[in-house]
This record gives structure tokens, C-alpha cells and sequence, in this order.
């Protein structure tokens, strides 16, 4: 890295110095420019924002504002003359002083804090901005309202987040403070007020999420009127809705799970579970008498030693009488004579006997007394429809796939009539079916319509048959190919060596016969004129033979190279 930087400073500098004076000069101001605006720029940004101290002031509240500042010795800087703007870290002092020389001026910002933005805003701070200029807005719209002396608003944005519902509302809670001379606020005004609030957020804040109070605390927007119980009742039949759908889907996968461990599930169709609710309140007072048990049954046997009693004596009273003599006959004063006729008294002779006898026992017996709230909701009735199909298949081959011929009909299996009443008493059993509340249930076997099933399966059958047609095709021809490479290799080289062969051949005969014309000229004496290519090839033979003579492993080597590359 070092090095390639030494390069390019090497070339600019003999660059630079080919150039003449007024380019240099040129070059250099451009230079010194950009370095300056550089300079500025990062010492702007370095500079820490400033913060807006008040915003939106009348001339005279400016003037006081900024002559207290410079007398206090701080920095600010103006937007215009409206706003001022000191450092973030400064703020919160010149407030507290400002508010000691009671210089703090009223009035609401609102909207008009966009009047003053910088560049260095993030979106954090333009939310937060937003906020303050809403909420302000709101409070300014509450406060002119006659009967109102002054009011605050806070309002609640929630963010959209991924996991959470996209229509999360939003709340806000205002705080009224009532005028002179106005004791109370109705309904009307109290809706307008919450109304005024939704419609100045947007769709996100509903009237019934803004709640108002007064000065003291109480809430004073909760009201009821026939809208308010309309709504009430609308929710109470939602609240109860979903109870009751709730209730039938926990049916709905007892059922369905229940018949798919015995049947698959694409061989499950419910066609339809419908449940009555009943929702009356039920309260019983119950008094029961119960026989008084004196012994427990003992459960680890197989009979019951339980003993039981009727009753038991609390209190028992006995009253015997006995009497036996002359009745009673009626007689005068003590001292005189009866007026009893002589034959009444003569005939005196009766003999009389009286007995009596009396028990009394009081018994006890178990007494409970049960005060019985019903549950909110009892199911009135149930009824179930569930279709099963039956086993359906395409036929096999003898290898034991598909035989994919469309005229041939797949493979139907209905169920047993013992398989439907079983499926039966399962649906019977997971929804405790009672034959007193009217449950109804029904169980067939229908051959499900799986035509679209068959031909797909046919097609992916189809498909892969031919995917295996194509591969093989192609390793056949992949295979041709090579062995096609390797004959035509083959057959060059033996086309090669054949044609060397003869030009071996050719050459050799021409050697003899060249060979042959010089003996017999030697033999004759005659000079015989070569041409100048068979006198360099009589030179060069007569050359290979001496290096032969003199260097033989040379030689032999430079052959065996010749025919390995061969």
C-alpha cells in the first residue's frame, strides 16, 4: 500500500511539474478552497444543535427576551424576529432565570414549531416535535371554547411493531378547568370535547379512548345513556359469540382428532357441528335429607361394607298409666246430702279399669342445605354431520406400481357397517351425547370425489417416466459420444502411423534407388550432377551417421522422445 501511494505521488509530482505557472497557481486555489470548505464544514457540524427557546414572539416580548439574555451574558441566535434559540445545555438555567424576572411569555406554540427546523433533525426529534405541535393545537382549540378557562391534553401514540396488531388505537386524557360562572358541563359539551379530540388525531384515536376530568380528578366523560347500554349489550353478544365459537372449534378438534388416529385425516370431512347455548341465570335454594352412614365402604374390596341408619334418637320420653275402681259418681257439697235419686244410687256397681302407655322418640337424620349458582352458559343441543370416505386406490402392477391407464376405475373399499357404528360411538362420546337434551348425530360413508387426485398423480407419474426417459437418453448419448471420441482417436492414429509408414517406406526406396544410380555411376565413371536439396540431404545423412558414430546415447535418446510424442 505504502509503495503503490509513493507510485502516485511520483506521477502527480511529474505531472505537476510539466504544468506551467498559471495552471499551478489554479490547481493550488482549488485545492486551498476545498480544504477550507472542509475546515467550515466540520467545524459546523460539530457544533452541537441549538435548541429552540421560544418561538412564535410578539415584537415586544422579543425585545425584552433578548436584552435579558445579553445582560446575563449568554449566546443566542434569531430566527427573524420570532425565535431564539440558545445552546441545549443552557436552556434549562435561562429558563429558571427568565422565570425569576417573571419574563417567561405566554402563549401556545402549535404548529408553528415547524417554522423553525435545521438540518440536523433526526426522526425521533420531528415525531417529538409533532407531538408537542398536536397536542398543542388541541389544547388551543379547548381553550377557546367559552366555558373552558384552560385545559391539558396528553395523548398516547402507540408505534407499529411487527408482532402487533396494525390497528393498535391510540388514548389521550384531557383536563378541563372550567371558566368563571360555569358550575358544570353537560354531556353534549363533554362528547364534543372527546369528539374534537378523535377527529383533530385521526382514526387511530376513538372517542371512547379520550377520557376527560375535571380540575379535581373525577372522570367526567363516563356516562351512561341508550347508546352507551346499546353498545353494552352489542358487546355482551360479542363476548358471548365468541364463548360459544370457542367452544365449538374445542369440539370441533376433539372430534376431528379422535377420527384421524383411527382414519387419515384427507378421509375426514364434518360437515357440520352446530350447538345451542343457553345463557338464563339459574340460582337453586336446595334442602336434602340423607340417611346417617356408620360405615364406610372400604374400596380395595370387591363388596361394600357400607352401613347405613335412617336415623339416629336424639331424645326418647316413656308415660305409663294405670286405673282401676268404681267410676266416678257426682256428689253435692262436702258436708250435705246428694239430690242423687234413691234408685240412681242403689244401682251404683260399676267396676272401671283404664291403662295408658306413651313414647316418645325424636330422631336426626343428615340434613344439607345447598344454595346452587348455575354455570353462565349449559349447551341446550348438539348436532354433528361427519362424511368419511372410504379406502379408494389406483390398481397396481405386478411390480407394485401405478398402472396409470385412465380407463381403468381406481379401487373403492366402502366401510362396514360395524366400522360406521363405531366412528359413531366415538363422535357420541367426545360430545357426551344425551338423548334428553335432542343431541342428533350422523355418521356416513361417502366415496369422496378424488378424480383431481388420480390425475395428478397420474401426471407426476407421467412426468418422472419421462425425466427418466430423458436421463437415460442422455447418458446413452453421453456415452456414444465418448465411445465415438475414443474410435475416432484410435482410427487417426492408425490412419497416422500408416501414413508414416509408407512415407518411411517411400523414402527408404528412394534411398536404394538413389544409392544404387551412385554405385553403378562409380562403377562406370561417370560424374553424375546432384542438385543442390540431394546434396544437403546427402550432407545431412552423411552427418546423422558420424553424430550416430560418435554420440550413440544421444542419439537414442533424441529417438525415444520422438516416439513418445508419437
Amino acid at each position: 500500500m505504502t509503495e503503490f501511494f509513493s507510485k502516485l505521488f511520483e506521477q502527480f509530482k511529474e505531472i505537476y511539474g510539466k504544468l506551467d505557472t498559471t495552471k499551478k497557481i489554479i490547481i493550488g486555489a482549488v485545492i486551498g478552497v476545498v480544504l477550507v470548505a472542509f475546515i467550515v464544514l466540520f467545524s459546523v457540524s460539530s457544533e452541537r444543535p441549538r435548541s429552540v427557546l421560544f418561538a412564535d414572539l410578539s415584537s415586544n416580548d422579543f425585545g425584552q427576551v433578548t436584552k435579558k439574555l445579553e445582560e446575563m451574558g449568554y449566546t443566542y441566535t434569531t430566527t427573524g424576529t420570532t425565535a431564539i434559540l440558545v445552546s441545549p445545555n443552557e436552556r434549562d438555567i435561562i429558563m429558571t432565570r427568565l422565570a425569576q424576572e417573571n419574563l417567561i411569555p405566554k402563549g401556545i406554540p402549535g404548529w408553528k414549531l415547524f417554522d423553525i427546523s435545521k438540518w440536523t433533525e433526526t426522526d425521533k426529534e420531528l415525531n417529538v416535535k409533532y407531538m408537542r405541535a398536536l397536542r398543542d393545537e388541541i389544547k388551543r382549540h379547548i381553550q377557546s371554547l367559552k366555558n373552558i378557562e384552560k385545559a391539558d391534553v396528553e395523548i398516547a401514540m402507540t408505534e407499529d411493531e411487527l408482532f402487533r396488531e396494525p390497528d393498535s388505537s391510540y388514548t389521550a386524557a384531557v383536563t378541563i378547568y372550567k371558566a368563571p360562572g360555569y358550575d358544570s358541563i353537560n354531556k353534549k359539551e363533554i362528547k364534543g370535547i372527546q369528539y374534537l379530540v378523535s377527529r383533530a388525531v385521526g382514526v387511530r384515536l376513538k372517542p371512547e379512548n379520550v377520557t376527560v376530568t375535571d380540575e379535581f380528578g373525577k372522570i367526567i366523560s363516563d356516562f351512561d345513556d341508550d347508546f352507551d347500554q346499546a353498545k353494552a349489550e352489542f358487546t355482551l353478544l360479542q363476548y358471548r359469540h365468541r364463548i360459544e365459537e370457542r367452544v365449538r372449534l374445542n369440539y370441533l378438534k376433539d372430534i376431528r382428532k379422535g377420527l384421524e388416529m383411527i382414519y387419515s385425516a384427507d378421509r375426514i370431512q364434518i360437515v357440520r357441528l352446530s350447538m345451542s347455548f343457553n345463557w338464563d341465570k339459574v340460582s337453586e335454594d336446595r334442602e336434602e335429607y340423607s340417611p346417617i352412614e356408620m360405615e364406610k365402604d372400604n374400596p380395595a374390596t370387591p363388596y361394600s361394607e357400607r352401613k347405613v341408619r335412617k336415623s339416629l334418637t336424639v331424645s326418647e320420653k316413656s308415660t305409663e298409666e294405670h286405673f282401676q275402681g268404681h267410676g266416678w259418681n257426682p256428689e253435692g257439697p262436702a258436708g250435705t246430702e246428694g239430690n242423687r235419686p234413691p234408685g240412681y244410687k242403689a244401682s251404683d256397681d260399676q267396676f272401671s279399669k283404664y291403662d295408658k302407655k306413651e313414647n316418645v322418640r325424636n330422631h336426626a337424620v343428615n340434613k344439607s342445605i345447598k344454595k346452587i349458582q348455575r354455570e353462565p352458559f349449559f349447551i341446550t343441543g348438539i348436532s354433528v354431520a361427519i362424511a368419511i370416505d372410504g379406502l379408494q386406490d389406483l390398481p397396481r402392477l405386478p411390480d407394485g406400481s401405478y398402472d396409470l391407464d385412465p380407463a381403468k376405475r381406481p379401487i373403492q373399499t366402502t366401510l362396514s357397517k360395524q366400522e360406521i357404528k363405531q366412528a359413531e360411538n366415538i363422535v357420541k362420546k367426545a360430545i357426551n351425547f344425551s338423548e334428553v337434551r335432542g343431541d342428533q348425530v350422523a355418521v356416513e360413508n361417502i366415496m369422496f370425489d378424488r378424480s383431481t387426485q388420480w390425475q395428478s398423480l397420474r401426471e407426476e407419474y407421467e412426468r418422472k417416466a419421462q425425466l427418466r426417459r430423458m436421463l437415460l437418453a442422455a447418458l446413452i448419448g453421453v456415452f456414444a459420444l465418448f465411445l465415438g471420441v475414443i474410435l475416432y482417436r484410435a482410427i487417426s492414429k492408425e490412419l497416422a502411423r500408416r501414413r508414416r509408414i509408407r512415407e518411411e517406406e517411400l523414402a527408404r526406396e528412394q534411398q536404394r534407388m538413389r544409392e544404387a544410380a551412385l554405385r553403378a555411376a562409380e562403377e562406370e565413371g561417370v560424374e553424375i550432377e546432384l542438385s543442390l536439396e540431394e546434396k544437403a540431404r546427402l550432407e545431412l545423412q552423411e552427418n546423422a551417421i558420424n553424430l550416430a558414430r560418435e554420440r550413440p546415447d544421444d542419439v537414442a535418446q533424441l529417438l525415444r522422445t520422438w516416439l513418445a510424442e508419437e
